[in-house]
């Protein structure tokens, strides 16, 4: 009789570390992988010269150019987004005053691309052209 209280004890304990670990993914996921929309342009003193890119621990991997910009989502909200592109053509880069869309989790950036200016929301485009 003694071993029913003791499966009870083991069975809450296991469901107990099963939905941590589904909070924790979940949250983790989500931190990671899902993103928001941003709207950035070029800058147009922005020098696109290809120069080396490294990985974390100094080794040179590639040419290409890395970008920093101070990017706005639909409400205006700011965010510093940082992502490189790789290659040594400089016409395949974002080029100077170009408007561009990037996708960003609170980690990593999800993505890229150039857009029209008449795609920027209104108010990402007021605090781009106010800075």
């Amino acid at each position: 009789m003694r071993k029913k209280p003791l499966l009870w004890l083991v069975l809450a304990v296991v469901a107990a570390a099963v939905a941590a670990g589904t909070i924790w993914g979940k949250n983790y996921y989500e931190a990671r992988y899902v993103g928001t929309d941003y709207y950035a342009m070029v800058p147009l003193d922005f020098d696109i010269t290809p120069e080396p890119i490294y990985d974390s621990t100094g080794k040179e991997q590639d040419m290409g150019k890395p970008y920093k910009l101070m990017a706005y989502n639909e409400k205006g909200d700011a965010k510093e987004i940082y992502f490189e592109v790789r290659g040594e053509d400089s016409t395949k880069y974002p080029q100077p005053g170009a408007f561009m869309l990037i996708k960003a989790s609170d980690q990593i950036v999800l993505g890229q691309s150039v857009i029209s200016e008449t795609s920027v929301p209104d108010a990402a485009l007021a605090k781009i052209k106010e800075n």
